[in-house]
């Protein structure tokens, strides 16, 4: 039986605990490996136990926080690995390992999370081959990765597969963090190697890591390349893709970083450049970097391309680079920036130079600034320039827009006005052809149909501060105040378009670049004619007889019903039914599809979940003329109420 190196029984045996203890013991068929580690005061206990057997191997990983602020938690990473070519499960593909994670009073930290992909923890969590050797780096990293919350549960399976014989695999965990908010995280690592692992062509090591955050709501995916090459040149680099919801909403797919000049959004970590070395031999060193990235706002390129070749202080050095950012709002512009140089070295000194560097930026106007140099040995010369041309944007107008007359016109047009039928469970009339096509027409209303009038040049029910590029100032509120069909007063309810916020608040460009393009604002209403189900005296009354004949030679009866009606009416509507209620008679639905009415909006307390009654917020609820406020209304008026958020009812705790 092996022994236990660390652990001193006479120690023990009096209560001195060691701090660490060291595991190795050879059990035919079975060895133990592992470490125990606690903290000077007990508060806290880690470990690693693997077991390895002829057919598995089994590794725990531990952690538990027995004293300290809040409840004791601890956290458990089981995995059990199979030797090559591990279960197969068949196309191909093979179960090398499972395993699964378990916390409680624990959760998963998005900066440790995407920290993981840079030092190799997360490589080193997911079925280690030597677990005694990852303890080292992985248990020091748990408190931070997965840190003590109280009330927050942590559980996810961990997995290990493979296709084509090794060619292909991944290990990954999927962990779900519970209760409200629920957060599912991933981590993992994806291996490729053809045409063997033994004797890779081509090998792609790509760590990742990624996060569903219910509660913001938000959703990243992050993966790096480490340790990777094809056909010999290494390749390394870092890809992104980040959506992020809520009032500092965005969106980011990059590969490589960002431009120089660009502001990172709130979230995104530092990438590095996509970069692959091409240096064929160890005397000269060619690499070359690039990066790409679409924002909600912005698309950015560039690439770096570097060359030393020197022996003994003798050699060529060269640069060349490309960086360029487009900006699609408020207006269309771009930067573009290139640079480059290359010189003749001897023994250390410059003997030939030359460089340049250029910077185009543009349109409205075109404006151009470049550097050139010649370093001789002797002397050097240089030329500059900045030139600007092309015609500026016209200036922005100095008289206030007449919102009231561009409201007028849009509703003087036609397309502003929209006659919809009836649902077949509203009437049972049947049209004539003639009158179908006078209601497809906008010529006529059907008794039980709907007018709409809507407008899209601007959101009712908002204090708009610019109209356009023109500033209103100050603010000016529209809404529909009186509707009315003849000379009565119609009942009505809201109609809901998209509009673009930038267009009509007074808003910076960070926050235009943060928001999401459009938002539904009120832009009209929608009269309703009749909000009952019709009467009978609402319809003709008509007499049905029969009558039954006997047609010689055959057995067959023909029933004809005749119908005496008394009137017509000039939409050519017959009614078909003595009773108006007579299911019989009632048209079925043609179309199994179901339209949701639009939700209703609540406020939220964001700290106990729950809604709050409107006079308890101290924000004026402000009732839309027609119909409830939009959601983006309500998310304006509570902009200042950082504990109080605008919510779809449903999602509101009873």
């Amino acid at each position: 039986m092996g022994a236990i190196p660390g652990l001193d029984l006479e120690r023990f045996a009096a209560g001195q605990v060691p701090e660490t203890v060291d595991i190795d013991a050879p059990l035919p068929p079975v060895r133990l490996r592992g470490r125990l580690m606690r903290s000077p005061d007990f508060s806290q206990l880690s470990g690693v136990l693997s077991a390895s057997l002829p057919a598995v191997t089994a590794t725990a990983f531990g952690e538990a926080r027995l004293k300290g602020e809040g409840s004791p938690s601890f956290l458990v990473l089981l995995g059990a690995s199979f030797p090559e070519p591990g279960l197969q499960v068949g196309f191909g593909f093979a179960l090398s390992g499972v395993g699964g994670i378990v916390g409680v009073n624990r959760r998963v930290d998005r900066e440790a999370l995407i920290g993981s992909i840079a030092d190799g923890t997360a490589d080193e969590l997911l079925f280690p081959p030597d677990p005694a050797r990852a303890a080292l780096r992985v248990l020091p990293r748990l408190p931070a990765l997965f840190p003590a919350t109280p009330g927050r549960l942590v559980v996810g399976p961990m997995f290990k597969i493979s296709w084509g014989g090794r060619m292909i695999s991944l290990s990954a965990a999927v962990v779900a963090e519970l209760p409200d908010p629920v957060r599912l995280s991933v981590l993992g690592v994806l291996r490729v190697a053809v045409p063997d692992p033994a004797v890779p062509l081509i090998e792609l090591n790509a760590t990742f890591a990624g996060q569903y955050d219910s509660a913001e709501p938000s959703a990243f995916l992050m993966a790096s390349l480490n340790g990777s090459h094809m056909a010999g040149i290494p390749l390394n680099g870092d890809v992104l893709v980040l959506s992020r919801g809520g009032p500092d909403a965005t969106f980011v797919l990059s590969a490589g970083g960002f431009h120089p000049a660009f502001t990172i959004p709130r979230g995104v970590p530092p990438l590095h450049r996509l970069s692959m070395n091409l240096a064929p031999v160890p005397w000269i060193q060619l690499r070359c970097e690039a990066y790409f990235a679409i924002t909600s706002n912005t698309v950015q390129f560039g690439a770096q391309l570097s060359l030393v070749a020197e022996i003994a202080g003798c050699g060529l050095r060269g640069q060349f680079g490309l960086d360029v950012l487009v900006y699609f709002e408020p207006a269309l512009r771009f930067t573009a920036a290139m640079r480059g140089s290359l010189a003749v070295r001897v023994l250390g000194e410059t003997l030939l130079g030359i460089a340049f560097s250029l910077t185009l930026e543009g349109p409205a106007p075109w404006h151009a600034v470049g550097r050139g140099s010649i370093d001789l040995f002797l002397f050097e010369a240089s030329f500059d320039f900045d030139e600007t041309w092309g015609s500026r944007p016209p200036p922005l107008p100095t008289a206030p827009p007449d919102l009231e007359e561009e409201l007028r016109t849009a509703f003087r047009q036609q397309s502003a006005w929209t006659v919809l039928p009836p649902g077949d469970d509203r009437t049972p009339v049947r049209l004539s052809p003639a009158a179908n096509r006078l209601l497809a027409a906008g010529g006529r209303v059907h008794p039980h149909g709907r007018l709409v009038a809507r407008q899209r040049v601007l959101p009712f029910g908002v204090d708009v501060q610019r109209f356009g590029r023109t500033p209103v100032e100050p603010a000016q509120r529209w809404d529909v105040a009186v509707a009315k069909l003849g000379e009565d007063d119609a009942s009505r309810a809201a109609t809901f378009d998209s509009f673009a916020p930038g267009l009509f608040l007074g808003m910076t460009e960070d926050q235009q670049l943060g928001s999401p393009a459009f938002e539904d604002f009120r832009s009209g209403v929608a009269f309703v004619t009749d909000t009952g189900a019709p009467d009978d005296s609402a319809f003709i009354t008509a007499t049905v007889e029969w009558e039954t004949r006997v047609i010689d030679g055959g057995h067959l009866k023909v029933m004809r019903r005749a119908a005496r009606v008394l009137d017509l009416v000039d939409a050519e509507l017959v009614a078909l039914a003595p009773s108006v209620r007579s299911p019989h008679w009632w048209q079925p639905a043609q179309q199994p599809m179901t339209i949701t009415e639009r939700p209703a909006m609540a406020v939220m307390s964001t700290w106990s979940m729950t809604q709050v009654a409107p006079e308890d917020t101290g924000v004026d609820p402000g009732s839309a003329a027609g119909g409830a406020p939009a959601a983006a209304e309500l998310r304006l008026r509570l902009a200042g109420h950082r504990d109080l958020k605008a919510v779809e009812s449903w999602e509101v705790q009873g």
